[in-house]
């Protein structure tokens, strides 16, 4: 049994405001004395400051007319006889403190509420005094703006804002009521949906007997009442102390089921007892608590309270209804009391009356469902020691308390499953992971992790995915190893099973050495040929193929000498693969003539490598045919060199030392780092050094989190994606150039200077920037420097590179370029601005993109105009700009008609070939092109 997550603040001890028809809300740190001080400033202002008033009873005298009406404004925010509940839910009492004549002391306590009346006074309220009505206006609509911040509340408050904004065009120096009238009817549906107390008393009591009969009828689903809706509605209008039945009522539940109402009052009158309903109504509520229908019973509670304000209220706004009407006290302290953390001893009644195991039956019973639970028949491949664990503890009566420890793809959660099937719990397994707890503040991680337990505890098996993420957090880690340790013991019946990559007992143990002991460990392992080719066999069957066994074994081989790369390892290589093949037998079968024949995969239909990278061809030959960039050539083939002569000296025997292969590449934009990167990790791929070679690109917002604790989870995530390959790091001197103070910046570098040199045999980290801003992130950190040996510097194009680089995109994309358009473009590229922000390759592809454009829009309009000429059968005119009209070097549109023959349809050769024409028009200032572009 637990409470819904939305609702979960409810049981900390945290500053709370709980407005029913919105929800629990953490009160901001602080927000409230600033809401405080807007409000003094919005008094002391020189247009309020003579305006007070001597008749408030609560504030001090002289009261300012606007703190009289945000007085006002705060009490009807929350709604019209609404609900507002929580340790911080003393609005007024909070945020006009030091102006209340007689303040007593604030309730912290969670259980505390009040459910004010709903009169809005549209549009001032105490500021109808002022002199000005205009400024009175503009000062009420001020009031409104102070209270921005109360989330709970903004929904209300904005839509005020936006009647206050749009005002009706009537005199403003109307009478109260009059003008309040002219503002209600004014509100356009958007106002009224967020504030109905604006469709006036009948209407408003229209929309809370819609809510309060929807909410009713969802609870008497969940927690059946024997009465009928129309007893209910009678007996709610005794509770709330009504001599009659409001004839208003016959508007809002029509006119059958207000005769009902009217035939039933006088004889639910006769002997009502006003305790005894509240007491019954307590036991409904706590019912469907238990039955899961919390929110539906705060819907109720919050429905019911409007409902007696308005009818109280009648014929005008809700009135102020009282606390012992509604038991919403009383519902507040069972939701505590049912759902809060608690402590449990062991009675010794349970050991010492305890059945012997000979007289327990079968069917139910104790040794019944050990019997069950010793039934398990796992279907893991290869990990002897979780197998044995799983018969260990399934044929036990004790609690389970098993950590699975191990790399990932090795059946940890494949083992969980089956233990989940195996207990029979009744329930699904609830599985919860490292991530709903990295980064949420303590009081929220530990409030979750109780109701995790306490929801498990006795009839489910609560599963946590990466126990050892969680314990070694730098934030919460340490408190929630205490915690769980805590928890364990209170929930002696709780079925817990952690799962942990490779080594993190020892991890958890270093955190909490007790924890550890609690738990019943064992280990997964990488698979060997034999398990792999079981996989795959498993996978075949599962895709409507077999394999013969010379096939399945040559699998098997296969997939243990193929590295993993980022989460594509273990038992996900075999369906990887699976896939392949499958798909290749199935295009023969079909090719063959008979779609329908048995799928066979044999030993030939086994690929000799299995390049789950993706990257086929020649890495150093395409490095060499990039264009330009001789010196980067010149340095990535000094170390290919030194990586040969690495494995020379090895092979004859000599002692070698690894080199740190991490590096920098500095340059400016489009100057190549990114893929001279993707491509170095090809190449060590080649010669061995790394055991996937893929890349993968990140930025500050990879590696940064916002809170404490998100920072260095985030990075070793990113660096364990990274395994086997490239990390490329853009702009990296973004982790050092902050000016927030304790931005975390420094601790992912921290962090990612360890995981560099844990892993330095299978990752290369490659930082990226500006070549000045990377020096200075060097000197950011004094380990930086000496964990990056070899700098790189990317030069930019010169003029001639870069129009080869427009020309070899233009050729890859099917183009060619006309005679003429090559100089027209070095023209341009004279002409550009060379500064740090030039885009060089970037900017090439942006401009081929806009010639791209530009001569489809050229060859489209010769294609329209020449089936127009030719009397074809197409109505529909071209829609794009004249191309000739938009340059100003006086290029002429090769579709449209200036005089002399007309051009005929554009032929193949024409359709992919880019004019000088096509290119972006020179600018009068060039920059301003590239502003556009880059």
């Amino acid at each position: 049994m637990r409470l819904p997550e939305h609702l979960e603040l409810l049981l900390t001890d945290e500053p709370v405001l709980d407005v029913y028809s919105y929800g629990p809300w953490r009160v901001p740190d602080g927000l409230f004395e600033e809401i405080s001080a807007r409000i003094d400033g919005l008094a002391a202002d020189p247009r309020a400051a003579e305006l007070t008033t001597d008749e408030h009873k609560l504030l001090t005298l002289p009261a300012s007319l606007v703190t009289a009406e945000i007085f006002g404004m705060l009490a009807f925010l929350p709604g019209g006889g609404a609900i507002k509940a929580g340790s911080w839910s003393q609005l007024p009492e909070r945020l006009l403190y030091g102006h209340l004549v007689n303040p007593g002391p604030l309730s912290t306590r969670m259980t505390r509420w009040d459910a004010p009346g709903g009169r809005w006074r549209p549009p001032v309220d105490w500021l109808i005094e002022a002199p000005d009505r205009g400024l009175a206006i503009e000062l009420a609509r001020d009031c409104l703006s102070v209270l921005e911040g109360i989330e709970p509340l903004e929904e209300r408050r904005k839509a005020l804002l936006r009647l206050y904004d749009d005002p009706p065009e009537c005199e403003i120096g109307l009478p109260k009521a009059e003008l309040r009238e002219h503002w209600h009817a004014h509100a356009g549906d958007d106002i009224v949906t967020a504030v109905p107390e604006l469709l006036g008393p009948v209407g408003y009591l229209e929309w809370v007997c819609a809510g309060l009969l929807a909410a009713y009828e969802h609870l008497t689903d969940v927690a059946p009442r024997d009465e009928t809706v129309e007893v209910h509605l009678v007996q709610l209008l005794l509770q709330g102390s009504m001599d009659h039945v409001p004839a208003e009522l016959a508007v809002a539940l029509g006119e059958d089921r207000y005769a009902e109402l009217q035939h039933r009052f006088p004889a639910e009158r006769r002997g009502f007892k006003a305790g005894a309903w509240q007491e019954r109504t307590r036991a409904w509520l706590v019912r469907a608590l238990v039955a899961g229908a919390a929110d539906a019973c705060r819907g109720w509670l919050d429905m019911a309270m409007r409902f007696i304000a308005i009818v109280q209220g009648l014929p005008g706004d809700p009135w102020f209804p009282k606390a012992e009407w509604i038991p919403v006290g009383q519902f507040q302290t069972d939701l505590r009391r049912l759902f809060a953390p608690r402590r449990r001893v062991v009675n010794p009644l349970t050991e010492t009356l305890r059945k012997a195991p000979a007289e327990d039956g079968a069917d139910g019973t104790a040794e019944g469902r050990r019997a069950a639970r010793a039934e398990i028949a796992t279907t893991l491949v290869e990990q002897p020691e979780v197998t044995a664990a799983l018969a260990e503890v399934t044929a036990g009566s004790e609690p389970v308390r098993l950590l699975l420890a191990g790399p990932d793809g090795t059946g940890k959660r494949d083992a969980a499953q089956e233990l989940g099937r195996a207990l029979a719990l009744g329930r699904d397994p609830h599985w919860v992971t490292d991530n709903l707890y990295t980064g949420q503040r303590l009081p929220d991680a530990v409030a979750r992790l109780h109701a995790d337990a306490r929801d498990c505890a006795g009839d489910r098996l609560l599963v946590i995915d990466g126990l050892d993420g969680i314990v070694t957090d730098p934030g919460n880690g340490e408190a929630l190893a205490a915690e769980l340790h805590r928890l364990l013991a209170v929930h002696p019946d709780l079925h817990l099973v952690a799962l942990c990559d490779t080594g993190g007992e020892e991890r958890i143990r270093d955190i909490n050495p007790v924890l550890p002991q609690l738990f019943r460990i064992a280990r997964t392992r990488p698979f060997t040929e034999r398990g792999h080719a079981e996989l795959f066999r498993r996978a075949l069957s599962a895709r409507g193929a077999r394999g013969t066994r010379q096939a399945v074994a040559a699998a098997g081989a296969l997939l243990a000498a193929t590295p993993p790369m980022q989460t594509l390892r273990n038992a996900r290589l075999a369906p990887y693969l699976a896939d392949q093949v499958v798909a290749a037998v199935r295009e023969r079968a079909a090719s063959g003539g008979d779609p329908d024949a048995e799928l066979v995969v044999r030993k030939q239909d086994i690929p000799d490598t299995l390049d789950i990278s993706r990257a086929a061809g020649n890495p150093l030959a395409e490095l060499n045919a990039l264009t330009g960039l001789d010196t980067v050539k010149h340095e990535i083939a000094l170390l290919v060199a030194g990586t040969h002569a690495a494995r020379l000296r090895s092979e004859n025997g000599l002692k070698i030392t690894p080199p740190t292969r991490h590096m920098v590449f500095t340059g400016n934009p489009g100057t190549g780092k990114t893929m001279v990167a993707r491509l170095l990790g090809r190449i060590y791929k080649r010669l061995g050094v790394l055991s996937s070679g893929h890349l993968v690109e990140a930025s500050r917002a990879h590696l940064v989190g916002e809170y404490i604790g998100q920072t260095a989870p985030r990075t070793r995530r990113l660096v364990e994606r990274a395994l086997g390959g490239v990390l490329f790091i853009d702009e990296a001197y973004t982790l050092t150039q902050s000016p927030l103070k304790g931005d975390y910046g420094h601790e992912a570098i921290a962090e990612l200077v360890k995981l560099m040199e844990d892993h330095r045999d299978d990752l290369v980290v490659v930082v990226a920037g500006y070549q000045q801003e990377m020096a200075e992130f060097l000197a950011a950190n004094p380990g930086l420097d000496s964990r990056f040996p070899k700098q790189i510097h990317f030069p930019d194009y010169t003029d001639e590179e870069l129009i080869t680089v427009f020309r070899q995109l233009a050729e890859a994309d099917g183009f060619e370029l006309a005679p003429g358009t090559e100089e027209v473009l070095a023209t341009m590229l004279r002409r550009a601005p060379r500064g740090p922000s030039f885009g060089n390759g970037r900017l090439m592809r942006n401009m081929l993109d806009v010639a791209v454009a530009n001569q489809a829009d050229r060859v489209a309009s010769a294609a329209v105009n020449a089936q127009k000429r030719h009397g074809g059968s197409a109505q529909k005119e071209h829609g794009g700009t004249k191309h000739g009209e938009a340059r100003q070097n006086g290029a002429k549109h090769s579709g449209a008609e200036h005089g002399g023959e007309p051009a005929a349809a554009p032929t193949r050769e024409e359709l992919i070939t880019i004019t000088a024409d096509d290119l972006p028009p020179l600018l009068e200032h060039p920059e301003e092109f590239f502003g556009l572009y880059l």
